[in-house]
């Protein structure tokens, strides 16, 4: 009788090696692309991811104070922190470099050592593809078009066009710098595939728009709220990245 002889599918196997994925019964895959799973769990992971997000949330809180009270002074009120007018490319940087930073610290804490570095190699992505290059594209064009005393709906529309610039050059040419930049301080191979999620962070850039366009003080009002929010999602994604696993590898 002929040795059994053991049958594999090429589909499968690639699919049970792709990291993205796992097969959990024939013909079944479950995504694991959801940044937030096991955020609310009380297990490693979870802790990791809420200590990410308090963090972030934590540096951008004390931003928000500093800056509020050197502008209003002895007048400070703690609603004064969600009336900031970011309309300055420098304070937008900043507010998100604050988050980036807790974020990062956050995830350095709570994580095991083996997953620093992938942390400070994604800081690194977060800060010049994320954060500075497409916030000084967007803080360039908006100045310009603010010199040109457009009507509204032109400024909507060139204020878009800012905003796609903004993103496309910062996803792909910032992201290229981060690259080098790490390949210098590490001695190795820090290629990183730019996926979705780095196109779908750069809501902010939309908002930075509108925060640097004279669209109104409701306009204004709605940004100072959610432009914070929204810049918890680099200090996140730094604190939360680690190593792949041997399987990933």
């Amino acid at each position: 009788m002929p040795p059994l002889t053991v049958i594999t599918s090429s589909s499968t196997t690639s699919n049970f090696y792709n990291p993205s994925h796992k097969v959990k019964t024939s013909g079944s895959i479950e995504i694991e692309d959801n940044p937030f799973k096991d955020l609310v769990k009380n297990n490693h992971d979870g802790k990791v991811k809420r200590a990410s997000l308090a963090g972030s949330a934590a540096t951008t809180m004390l931003y928000l104070f500093i800056l509020a009270k050197n502008i209003r002074k002895d007048r400070f009120k703690f609603k004064d922190m969600f009336k900031i007018n970011f309309n300055s490319v420098a304070r937008t940087i900043g507010l998100a470099t604050s988050a980036l930073i807790g974020g990062l610290a956050g995830g350095l804490i709570a994580d095991k050592k083996e997953n620093r570095k992938p942390k400070l190699k994604e800081a690194m992505h977060q800060f010049l593809g994320n954060i500075v290059t497409p916030i000084s594209i967007v803080g360039m064009g908006t100045s310009i078009i603010e010199k040109k005393n457009l009507s509204m709906v032109k400024n909507c529309i060139y204020g878009g066009l800012t905003a796609i610039a903004g993103v496309g050059c910062g996803v792909t040419g910032g992201n290229y710098i981060a690259t080098k930049v790490n390949e210098a301080i590490y001695k190795e191979d820090d290629s990183r595939k730019v996926g979705p999620k780095d196109f779908g962070i750069h809501i902010d850039d939309i908002l930075t728009v509108m925060a640097m366009t004279n669209l109104g003080d409701k306009v204004k009002s709605f940004v100072s709220k959610a432009l914070p929010a929204i810049f918890l999602i680099c200090g996140y994604e730094a604190g939360t990245k680690k190593a792949p696993s041997k399987q990933e590898k």
